[in-house]
């Protein structure tokens, strides 16, 4: 699959060159942003200690690694060429270069087969947070919109003088959900300030930029501003101590989630059934939460909300074993601790939407122990 995307990048890149533009690599657009570096948050290097696998003392679902972030970068670019304009997909085109601040991707090429006619607006200033197709499989879902937007949204703010922020317009390909909207009404954007790239083609006098870094290990300086910024909106307190279990509807639910749940309540556990909820009320069932529970989703990027201490227990398909809530969790001070059973289900050939299967007397055995139950 890798090769094949390679070869697609490289036929989309000689067509591009044919119409005289000019993708830049992600390194080259930082080199091309060098005169303009408003702020730079330095890379970390964080060692993640290895995770047992809670069937099985003696497996690891996770071996010791170096969780090296990359430098978080903010530009305020002002254009010298009038030919300089914000694609449908968020990017910035430049005389004949595409700017690359986030992830290079093939499907680049449909920035310029679009059809639509878009609506030409002049601002001043511009934030273009984000520059890529919203495809709802690689990219589109609650975990890109908050770390990727929301934390990097932070990050400019830090950066700008209020009244420059204050001024500025917001546009990006909008997600479109209830989520986006609270999260913009949270970090100081009014719906008057926010436009759709791909309805809207901004020309502008001036732009914020800034990058993403690592996908599953975001620049920790990234978390802690949006941690501070959403907080002191939603004014979060913790009230109670709960153990809770998120439950999934979609892809990646547990099979015998119904088994699951007999068990758990033994362990005074809370159901968090898979629902619509808004920002407010996701950041407190997380703030309020001593344990939590549940198969590997999006929904546990809420965990930048929760207090140091709290335990993440997080199950996995057989196939579907990641480490981005185990890195958020070490940032967090939280405990961490993971399952797999190792049993394909089989119900997808997608690995991202199979379901997990839990030997229940497995997860007996485990919390008791956790729990001093033993």
């Amino acid at each position: 699959m890798g090769r094949l995307r390679d070869l697609i990048k490289t036929f989309l890149g000689s067509i591009l060159k044919r119409f005289g533009i000019i993708q830049l690599t992600k390194e080259q657009t930082e080199e091309y942003l060098k005169p303009y570096v408003l702020k730079v948050s330095p890379a970390t290097r964080i060692v993640l200690p290895s995770v047992q696998n809670e069937t099985n003392s003696a497996a690891l679902v996770f071996t010791p690694t170096k969780a090296i972030t990359h430098p978080g970068y903010v530009w305020n670019v002002t254009p010298s060429s009038q030919k300089t304009t914000q694609l449908p997909y968020g990017g910035i085109l430049t005389d004949t270069r595409v700017l690359c601040t986030d992830f290079e991707r093939y499907h680049l090429l449909k920035n310029f087969l679009t059809r639509r006619k878009r609506i030409q607006t002049v601002q001043d200033i511009l934030i273009a947070p984000w520059s890529h197709l919203l495809d709802g499989i690689s990219f589109g879902g609650y975990y890109d919109f908050v770390i990727l937007v929301a934390a990097k949204l932070c990050r400019i703010r830090e950066a700008l003088p209020e009244a420059v922020f204050a001024q500025a317009v917001l546009a990006y390909p909008l997600f479109k959900t209830a989520y986006e909207q609270e999260y913009l009404a949270l970090l100081g954007f009014e719906k008057e300030r926010i436009l759709d790239s791909t309805v809207y083609e901004v020309h502008f006098k001036q732009c914020i930029l800034a990058n993403s870094g690592h996908w599953f290990y975001p620049n920790p300086a990234d978390i802690f501003a949006l941690k501070k910024q959403v907080e002191s909106k939603l004014n979060l307190q913790r009230t109670e101590s709960n153990r809770i279990y998120i439950s999934r509807s979609g892809r990646r639910k547990v099979a015998n989630e119904n088994a699951l749940i007999t068990l758990l309540k033994k362990f005074n556990f809370t159901v968090v059934e898979d629902k619509p909820r808004s920002v407010a009320e996701q950041a407190a069932i997380y703030k309020n939460a001593s344990f939590i529970l549940g198969p590997h989703g999006a929904s546990f990027t809420n965990i930048i909300w929760c207090e140091p201490g709290t335990h993440l227990f997080e199950l996995f398909a057989a196939d579907m074993v990641v480490d981005h809530f185990r890195y958020l969790s070490q940032l967090m001070d939280m405990h961490y601790s993971a399952y797999y059973h190792g049993i394909k289900m089989g119900n997808s050939r997608i690995s991202l939407e199979e379901d997990v299967f839990v030997s229940i007397a497995d997860l007996d055995l485990s919390l008791r122990t956790l729990f001093n139950q033993g």
